[in-house]
């Protein structure tokens, strides 16, 4: 499921440089009248150049961040990306990738916000002025330096993109076929972070994908749907908790079906009424449990367990609030279980 992130990618994400904070330049100077560079700093670094932000505030560090914040908000852009399914490929670092792990480093940096120091971004200047107590600095970082960072970055990302794409139309096995789609997938989406920054530095010039989001996107859906997953209710389900696993089998893309499954979902729900001795309130102890099993030799791969004991003003009231939190758990915590399960592969 996509969701709208605010993400700042900024030139942390760039390993060649050895500073991690912002490079200071001269040093600080003071007087009454304050310097031209902080109402046209453009003047000292051509636009078309630098990007530059001046800050202010009652200390130097205070004006440096402020001033590093305005060229941070340069970068700011609303981009569509499944934030689950980036995690849980570039989780997959650990198991020794080279590829993967040099996004999820790119990844992890591209969220630094706006306030934070970052790296490639030289504070010129620092001027305090007397008569107003405030400190004034000057920030730039260079555009073209920039661009090559990213573009190194994005083409490198290109290359294991179009291996993993190309592997996938060969493989067989259906969860490594996904599981490559997967990959390509996260690696395209943070390849599409770099490129926004990118066409901040270069007034809209983009990089060009190796493979197309169309061409992907049809690849991706027909594998997932190509699994087929069984549903197993255990004795008395309410139908509200049935659809809830429906739509947690819909959102992983999986097909339910009966015949062939590669997958079976067995699930229960106990519900033991209990005295609180509270007038007017009425409470379970209730059990729901889901085992994701292989639909060949019936191996349990993965369970979800909630024991809990729930309390409302109402019987229709404290039902829903446990038909709330099975769904909360379905389509987060066991959600993420199974998408790491098949990207394990």
């Amino acid at each position: 499921m996509k969701i709208l992130l605010r993400f700042v990618l900024i030139l942390a994400v760039l390993q060649l440089l050895h500073c991690s904070y912002a490079q200071k330049g001269r040093m600080m100077e003071q007087g009454k009248e304050k310097p031209a560079w902080v109402e046209k700093p453009y003047a000292l670094f051509p636009q078309e150049r630098y990007i530059v932000g001046v800050g202010s505030g009652d200390t130097r560090e205070a004006a440096e961040q402020n001033a590093i914040a305005e060229i941070a908000k340069v970068f700011q852009a609303n981009v569509q990306v499944d934030e689950t399914l980036i995690e849980s490929v570039l989780e997959q670092s650990k198991n020794g990738e080279h590829a993967l792990q040099t996004s999820s480093e790119i990844y992890n940096r591209s969220r630094v916000t706006s306030n934070q120091k970052l790296k490639n971004v030289k504070v010129d200047r620092v001027f305090f002025a007397e008569n107003e107590g405030l400190y004034y600095a000057l920030a730039y970082l260079d555009r073209a330096e920039t661009a090559r960072m990213y573009r190194k970055d994005f083409e490198e990302n290109n290359l294991s993109i179009s291996e993993y794409f190309n592997k996938a139309k060969a493989e067989t096995n259906k969860l490594r076929k996904l599981a490559m789609l997967n990959k390509a997938l996260a690696l395209w989406q943070v390849n599409d972070l770099i490129n926004e920054q990118y066409k901040v530095l270069t007034t809209g010039k983009g990089l060009v994908p190796a493979v197309s989001k169309s061409e992907l996107d049809q690849a991706v859906s027909k594998a997932r749907k190509a699994i087929v997953v069984q549903l197993r209710p255990q004795g008395d389900v309410p139908a509200e908790v049935k659809q809830y696993v429906k739509e947690f089998v819909g959102r992983l893309g999986f097909t339910i079906g009966q015949q062939n499954a590669d997958f079976v979902l067995q699930f229960s729900l106990k519900l033991n009424e209990t005295n609180l001795n509270r007038p007017g309130i009425v409470a379970y102890n209730w059990q729901f449990a889901i085992q994701w099993m292989d639909g060949q030799n019936g191996n349990v791969l993965k369970t979800l367990t909630l024991n809990k004991r729930t309390a409302a003003i109402s019987e229709g009231e404290v039902h829903a609030r446990i038909f709330r939190m099975i769904k909360n758990a379905l389509m987060n915590q066991f959600y993420r279980e199974i998408l790491d399960f098949v990207n394990s592969f």
